[in-house]
């Protein structure tokens, strides 16, 4: 598979997912830069080597991130996504999940109605 390819597929699985977890709402793609190199900030420059996606949804009508990310978890688990619900710190709710190397979070805070699910896709050596 290339890194391409690899994006592609971590978006749909993406978009697929926030549409599951909030049915009534059309999820957006907010940042989808392309292949970045993860060292740059370092100054350990290399070649491109993952792609960073978020994507956006939420129903202002229904605000409970507690049971939207519960919602997400086992959306995730039944697309064979190991998933690890973290503990909630202040208002602020968090899971990361894990597939064939393939990263990915979704958070969800109290005070706003919005989830956020952010992937990355493996390392070129790993795909």
């Amino acid at each position: 598979m290339t890194l391409t390819e690899a994006r592609n597929h971590l978006r749909s699985e993406l978009l697929a997912v926030a549409a599951i977890v909030v049915p009534d709402q059309t999820p957006t793609v907010t940042q989808d830069p392309g292949p970045t190199d993860p060292g740059a900030l370092s100054g350990d420059r290399g070649p491109e080597a993952v792609c960073t996606i978020t994507v956006e949804t939420g129903d202002p009508t229904t605000p409970d991130p507690e049971a939207q990310l519960s919602f997400a978890a086992d959306t995730l688990e039944s697309r064979g996504w190991k998933v690890t619900i973290s503990e909630a710190t202040g208002d602020h709710h968090h899971l990361t999940a894990r597939r064939q190397g393939y990263d990915l979070t979704v958070e969800a805070q109290s005070t706003d109605w919005r989830l956020t699910f952010t992937g990355q896709t493996p390392h070129p050596d790993d795909l």
